[in-house]
């Protein structure tokens, strides 16, 4: 995608706050249901890590409504990440858009993903 590899990754908020790197970044007691969004950036060619990036996302939940933040910059065992914690309040499927601006002035590029989650 653009000469990027990007990953997603989602656990609830209660097991990320436990990882070093992401403890500190969140709220120690986040609302009910809420889950941590993760997102990696790496250039395809050479596999380095990204870590200055702008990323948002925007959620859009099984009834259509639709919250959008930009991510946090985070790390986990020292390489950078970006992530934030969104509320997954109901069974059904969840719609997840990336935009991502790898340097300030650089054109968007974006990506989805879908998540069926259950409660």
């Amino acid at each position: 995608m653009g000469g990027f590899v990007v990953n997603f990754g989602l656990v609830s908020a209660e097991v990320a706050l436990r990882a070093d790197g992401h403890r500190d970044a969140h709220p120690a007691h986040p609302p009910s249901g809420s889950q941590h969004l993760l997102i990696t950036l790496d250039e395809e060619k050479s596999g380095k890590r990204i870590g200055d990036a702008e990323v948002v996302i925007e959620v859009t939940d099984p009834h259509r409504r639709v919250e959008k933040k930009p991510l946090l910059h985070t790390q986990a065992g020292g390489l950078a990440d970006y992530s934030e914690l969104f509320v997954f309040g109901s069974s059904g499927e969840y719609a997840i858009r990336v935009i991502i601006t790898p340097q300030p002035g650089a054109k968007p590029i974006e990506t989805s993903f879908t998540v069926n989650h259950m409660i």
